[in-house]
């Protein structure tokens, strides 16, 4: 397989199991303590994976009083939800994107706490995280044990321990779906790279991998044109400037919103001869029950996508890394 790091995928995906425990101790002492309001807080990718486990949060029947805050917005707008018993959550890659750092120190200012998922030690938001979960690779797992600790400690999430105990097997799961999805990959990139424009479709916990794919990836890292949408808003202007030659890209997941992804799939394949599906069904959970592979469908989608940025980098020969004006300029 095209630059496939077996090892390195699986070590990723380690980390992220290995954080759970000082996670739940970091939640654990919160409950303890007591706090108002739990705040995600990013932007940009961070903020859409957040904005994943949200949906999957409410399609759980969560009611804690949890709240999503794009980081740029809350530096001019506020939130009327933030004192100073909040606990706003953060994640990190580089530690030092301005908006966020910013962010956390008018957090600050409000006396609030701030857990922190950050790689890259040193950096402002490493230093400035009141509770530090620091790893490589791990960023889902930390979402996840973040949120369901919260629930599970409020009583909303009975089966907490069997979802931790299994998904212990998803370093293994996700190093097989980048190998099942690599030829899927492949094909697609080959026959859409050079396309002037590219609509991707998701709904329920993958709506924001949709926008973060399209966005984060598609835009940022191949300069290629895309217009997210989620599948409850298609019906409302976009199913309109769908024509045979506009490829659809359709990510489908397992969760609750499925049936709005089939009405989609349905309508796009009587008008575009470029629709494409991904769908998580097509890959094997070993250890996994049923019911909580719609929780799931993230870490699955992305395993499934990386080797789409692997394909859709080669065929357009153009290095991911490569960047126009992201931090290369002052904005």
């Amino acid at each position: 397989m095209l630059n496939f790091d077996e090892s390195r995928v699986r070590q990723e995906h380690e980390n992220g199991i290995a954080l759970i425990p000082a996670v739940e101790k970091v939640v654990d002492d919160i409950c303890v303590e007591g706090y108002s309001s739990i705040i995600f807080m990013g932007i940009g990718g961070t903020y859409l994976y957040a904005g994943q486990l949200m949906h999957t949060a409410k399609q759980m029947g969560c009611t804690l009083p949890l709240y999503l805050e794009n980081a740029a917005d809350f530096l001019y707008e506020g939130t009327p939800f933030l004192d100073d018993k909040s606990v706003v959550v953060i994640a990190s890659i580089s530690g030092d994107t301005p908006e966020v750092v910013e962010a956390v120190d008018k957090v600050h200012k409000a006396g609030a706490r701030v857990i922190g998922y950050v790689e890259k030690e040193g950096t402002p938001l490493y230093e400035k995280s009141d509770y530090l979960i620091h790893t490589v690779g791990g960023e889902y797992y930390f979402w996840y044990a973040v949120t369901l600790r919260f629930m599970k400690n409020k009583g909303q999430f009975e089966k907490y321990d069997q979802f931790f105990s299994e998904i212990k097997e998803m370093p293994e799961n996700v190093v097989q779906i980048y190998k099942d999805a690599d030829a899927e990959m492949r094909e697609y990139a080959e026959k859409y790279c050079d396309e002037p424009l590219t609509y991707l479709v998701g709904s329920g916990n993958l709506e924001d991998w949709a926008v973060c794919y399209g966005m984060c990836i598609m835009e940022e890292m191949q300069w290629m044109r895309t217009r997210p949408i989620s599948a409850a808003n298609f019906f409302h202007g976009t199913l309109e400037v769908i024509e045979r030659d506009i490829p659809v890209m359709l990510i489908k997941g397992e969760d609750v919103t499925r049936p709005e992804m089939d009405r989609v799939e349905k309508f796009v394949q009587t008008i575009s001869a470029k629709v494409t599906v991904f769908d998580t069904m097509n890959y094997k959970l070993n250890g996994i029950s049923p019911e909580f592979r719609g929780m799931l469908s993230p870490i699955v989608m992305r395993a499934a996508f990386q080797r789409l940025n692997v394909h859709l980098e080669d065929c357009r020969k153009h290095p991911i890394a490569i960047r126009r004006y992201y931090r290369r300029l002052n904005y």
